[in-house]
């Protein structure tokens, strides 16, 4: 009852920042509609160069500065004195440092990545995937800022400017019939990430501070946080892979069935992605305000919102699967319905190792997240070479799972029992 009534006494707060974080992140989920109608225009060839180029961009965009971003959002939260903006001014420079690092190291490798994919015509990928990373790690700072002191409605703004312009683009392509190579669609995301960064730029003016420069301890303060959360966003990002790979090796008749079926248990999971939007930058505050005993309070009320909030679609992934598949993929892929019900069951789980491991990287120990992320890592591998031989990608997505229990439950019990430790210190 504590909690609901929590719920409600902030209810207004509620929706004045969390609906704008939740439109924010829903724009990603309808972007991905967008793609399914790229997939079937562009040609094969050209979409096999855009499936390639995109994986390069998600690596580029993260060591190009991107792992920077939570750092700024958690520091700025702190609070509003000289230390936190020239902490800020910190992340931000660091962020441009490897920004124009990662933009020179994919130019200048172009033709390594050309020999290596011999039969495909990278001719110019190169170049625009390093301005795709400049222009998403850029646009990504003044957003941070904003993140970080609440401000979600300004946030939203810029996002939705941003799905607008390179949705728009796209969408005039498609009506046109002259979508043709996959060039276009990063020319779209670097045009709209140029206007989102110059909106939010101006909506986040008064945030930026670059008169108090920057301090040598600053930076190393920045980057010894930011470092753990780029291994725990490259070990999630591999770990969120293998799956797959080991499918494609040993049952590959699944790979396509499980790659649905995980495509669309995920898309629910924006409720979760809008709440940590709100989550880090309050647990942030409260920890340095020495507020201890109201987090866990706080974080428990989140997960009750976000499991409110998801439960109908959870209801119909657990009841409705094989409904679903042949509604969302034209009875494409019906028999993956086990694996989408297991999918489906496991977003109840989510938001609990989600939201344990923002509020231990608000706190200050980011590290906690990577341990969960490592611990899930070698027991969901464990289990698909015991599982995926035998049941194919059914037993990959038990496997997937049994390892979401495991790292939710250690993250939870890591990240309390810290709190518990510092609220009664001996």
């Amino acid at each position: 009852m504590g909690l609901l009534a929590q719920i409600y006494e902030f209810r207004h707060r509620i929706m004045s920042v969390g609906f704008p974080a939740l439109v924010s992140r829903g724009s990603m989920v309808i972007w991905g509609f967008v793609t399914i109608f790229i997939i079937r225009v562009l040609p094969e060839e050209a979409y096999a160069i855009y499936a390639v180029a995109r994986s390069l961009e998600m690596f580029g965009i993260l060591l190009g500065g991107g792992f920077i971003h939570q750092a700024i959002m958690k520091m700025s939260a702190e609070g509003d004195t000289d230390r936190e903006k020239r902490l800020a001014n910190a992340g931000i420079l660091m962020a441009l440092i490897f920004a124009g690092f990662s933009a020179v190291l994919i130019t200048a490798g172009g033709g390594l990545l050309q020999s290596f994919y011999g039969s495909m015509d990278l001719s110019g990928i190169p170049l625009l995937l390093a301005g795709v990373v400049v222009s998403n790690t850029i646009s990504g700072l003044p957003r941070s800022l904003l993140i970080s002191k609440h401000l979600t409605r300004q946030v939203m703004y810029s996002d939705l400017l941003q799905f607008i312009v390179k949705s728009g683009i796209i969408g005039v392509l498609l009506l046109a019939g002259t979508l043709r190579t996959a060039h276009q669609i990063f020319i779209a995301a670097i045009i709209a990430n140029t206007l989102a960064f110059l909106m939010s730029s101006w909506l986040a003016g008064g945030l930026f501070f670059p008169a108090l420069g920057v301090r040598l301890n600053g930076i190393g303060e920045v980057m010894k946080y930011a470092i753990i959360t780029l291994g725990t966003s490259l070990a999630n990002f591999i770990y969120s892979r293998t799956d797959i790979l080991m499918l494609g090796k040993i049952a590959p008749d699944d790979v396509a069935a499980y790659g649905a079926s995980r495509s669309l248990s995920g898309m629910i999971l924006v409720v979760v992605s809008a709440a940590n939007m709100v989550l880090l930058p309050l647990v942030s505050k409260m920890w340095s305000q020495g507020r201890r005993d109201e987090i866990l309070p706080r974080v428990w009320s989140t997960v009750l919102l976000a499991e409110v909030l998801m439960a109908p679609v959870i209801l119909l992934y657990v009841i409705f699967p094989r409904q679903l598949m042949d509604l969302i993929y034209s009875g494409k892929y019906n028999d993956g319905w086990p694996i989408m019900l297991v999918l489906g069951a496991l977003a109840v789980v989510r938001p609990l190792g989600s939201f344990f491991s923002t509020a231990s990287a608000a706190m200050g120990k980011p590290q906690y997240s990577l341990y969960s992320v490592v611990i899930s890592s070698i027991f969901n591998i464990g289990m698909n070479f015991v599982l995926i031989p035998r049941m194919g990608g059914f037993g990959a997505s038990l496997a997937t799972a049994a390892a979401v229990v495991f790292g939710t439950i250690w993250v939870m019990w890591a990240t309390s029992r810290y709190i518990e430790r510092e609220r009664h210190p001996s």
